[in-house]
């Protein structure tokens, strides 16, 4: 792309691989390992009857994956504030890194769910935000990896070029949409612990490509300030 915005992006093959292999593969896995009635179905999502049934999952390798990949946003964040000169660039990728920070306190409870039994705390299971923050992340998901990374990637203005997500995105987020659904069909009638939070499987996908993203802005393109 000629201009401002300069593009260093794996190969074809490369982005299909990232962006649908191995999300597919990933979550494919993991749902055959808890609904296929194999002996890995606690290690994805265990049942521990001295832990409170809403906590038990955040033991399980399914949620325990999406805190390794907000980990590696705020890591890649970090790296990116180091690597890049714009100084609006450095602030977005602070903000980034820390949202990736809080999601991860979100997610394992600030700590407390290593420390107590009891039932778990934090923001996004308060009954009054959880739908809608659901229904915001769907539309963002949406809207941002979906109908942005399409319209916008020749858009003539630079900054919406360099911002918009790789087209391959839609990919990632057809592939999660179907893991959920597939997870919600199959779940209809499990008992396990992660009845009524078979969102989960979507939520690892939404992380990794999150994580993609970030590689992307801060690793494979630049926004050069033309003077």
């Amino acid at each position: 792309m000629n201009g401002p915005v300069q593009l260093r992006r794996p190969t074809l093959r490369t982005r299909l691989l990232l962006y649908g292999g191995l999300p597919l593969v990933c979550l494919a896995a993991l749902l055959w390992a808890y609904y296929g009635g194999t002996a890995l179905r606690t290690v994805v999502s265990p049942e521990m009857d001295w832990v409170h049934p809403d906590s038990q999952r955040e033991f399980g390798l399914l949620e325990n994956l999406q805190n390794i990949l907000l980990a590696a946003i705020a890591v890649v964040a970090l790296m990116g504030v180091r690597r890049k000169a714009s100084r609006a660039e450095r602030i977005a990728l602070v903000v980034f890194g820390v949202g990736a920070i809080f999601m991860l306190l979100e997610e394992t409870d600030y700590g407390l769910q290593y420390l107590e039994s009891d039932a778990p705390y934090n923001l996004h299971r308060l009954g009054y935000t959880e739908a809608a923050l659901m229904h915001a992340a769907h539309f963002g998901l949406l809207t941002f990896f979906g109908a942005f990374a399409i319209v916008c990637a020749e858009s003539k203005r630079p900054v919406l070029r360099y911002l918009a997500p790789d087209r391959f995105s839609v990919l990632t987020i057809l592939i999660l949409t179907a893991a959920w659904e597939l997870a919600l069909r199959l779940g209809a009638n499990d008992v396990g612990s992660l009845r009524g939070n078979e969102i989960e499987f979507a939520e690892l996908g939404v992380y990794y490509l999150v994580l993609l993203y970030a590689i992307d802005m801060v690793f494979w393109r630049t926004y050069r300030v033309e003077r």
